[in-house]
């Protein structure tokens, strides 16, 4: 008779891992697990990655957007509101906007010395310039900057925003202006900027 503490069950046997897992069936699966973790993890960094470029992408121009807002109120303070209208197409002429009160700011881009020369241009509604703001600009610290200051663009204050504006004889229909002593391209640079103001503003029924 059996003693009573052995077992009549079967032997277990092995699981299938162990019973394959020194066969190419065993070794496919793994390698096979493991490229599907692998793909998971890249795809996931990818799209988080693409995610993250428009998100940063995104806040730049919400972030670039708020500044321009700021520089607009500056040149316009007691405007209620600016709306954007639809740009002529001109060279250099990167946006417009319009206040309550008719007034417009044209953002332009003229090159510099270094680079471009992006200002903020504010035309009154009684079509008079109201002010300059620098929008961006690489010229040199101290020489072509010196015709980036309040001093050069308050030059420009209350002039009509009509004809063309030179530095050289002036020509019919032409109004003749002083630059700035050794920063000769940048002070070329702000009137060009004007110019474009100017015809942009003539485009929108202005003058």
């Amino acid at each position: 008779m059996p003693s009573s503490n052995e077992t009549s069950a079967a032997p277990k046997k092995p699981s299938w891992i162990k019973r394959h897992r020194n066969g190419s069936l065993y070794t496919f699966v793994v390698v096979l697990i493991a490229a599907c973790v692998c793909g998971g993890v890249t795809a996931g960094v990818y799209y988080a990655g693409e995610w993250g470029s428009t998100a940063f992408a995104d806040a730049d121009l919400r972030l670039d957007e708020a500044k321009g807002g700021a520089q607009r109120a500056l040149l316009f303070p007691d405007a209620g509101s600016f709306t954007q209208v639809t740009a002529p197409a001109i060279e250099g002429l990167n946006s417009v906007y319009q206040t309550d009160a008719g007034d417009y700011v044209f953002d332009v881009s003229a090159t510099g010395y270094h680079g471009d020369v992006e200002l903020m241009i504010g035309i009154a509604a009684d079509g008079t310039v109201a002010g300059i703001q620098i929008v961006a600009e690489d010229e040199t610290d101290g020489i072509g900057s010196n015709a980036l200051t309040e001093d050069f663009f308050g030059t420009f204050t209350g002039l009509a925003a009509t004809g063309t504006l030179t530095m050289e004889d002036p020509a019919s229909g032409e109004t003749q202006v002083d630059g700035v002593s050794g920063a000769t391209f940048t002070s070329n640079a702000v009137v060009a900027d004007l110019n474009i103001a100017f015809e942009a503003y003539a485009a929108l029924g202005g003058n």
